[in-house]
């Protein structure tokens, strides 16, 4: 639900609310007023410790999206691994296969990130789209050296065990989807050898 994703529409409407009640109050003088204010406050705050206790599955993805970023940077393979479906071993293969060529030195996330669920779908899937800017290098420092800045489209499934973990991936031109989809530096270094 909506209300419960992102704190900021409740403070909007505790603002609003508390200002008209209190406005109100200020013009006609009447103490109930007061009580209405005090009560919307209540509300209020019910409703933002409601929203801060119920973690959403797109919450949950976002999560699990910040685990991965963490992970690359800490070059962690096995870590990175971790949140590959098991149902996805060809992933699971590539990026054990990329993380052995790669040195990452940073993973940043910018503030775009987008989760859209599918409860109709067996098992449940979830689609997050977000900018990302990778910086690093080749191991062997050969070729390709620098940032890696993308559009990305990841897919989750919701496991058996409950946890997101991703099943596909696609990098698009930075400017999004409708830009076109790319091909990452690494894969044009790394493919040809194989």
């Amino acid at each position: 639900m909506w209300i419960f994703e992102q704190s900021l529409p409740i403070i909007i409407m505790a603002v609003i609310g508390g200002a008209i009640l209190a406005g109100t109050m200020l013009q006609t003088g009447k103490q109930l007023f007061l009580y209405l204010l005090i009560g919307w406050i209540a509300i209020c705050a019910l409703l933002l410790a409601l929203e801060y206790s119920i973690v959403t599955d797109g919450e949950r993805i976002e999560a699990v999206i910040y685990r991965i970023a963490e992970a690359l940077e800490a070059n962690d393979a096995e870590g990175v691994k971790s949140y590959i479906s098991s149902d996805a071993p060809q992933l699971k293969a590539e990026a054990e296969r990329q993380m052995a060529y790669v040195q990452i030195e940073s993973v940043k996330l910018k503030r775009n990130l987008e989760v859209t669920i599918n409860p109709g779908s067996t098992p449940i899937i979830g689609v997050a789209k977000l900018n990302v800017k990778m910086m690093g290098h080749l191991k062997n420092n050969q070729e390709w050296n620098g940032d890696f800045a993308t559009f990305m489209v990841l897919t989750f499934q919701q496991d058996p065990d409950g946890e997101w973990r991703v099943i596909g991936y696609q990098f698009f031109d930075p400017r999004g989807e409708q830009a076109g989809e790319i091909t990452p530096p690494i894969s044009a270094v790394i493919l040809p050898g194989f």
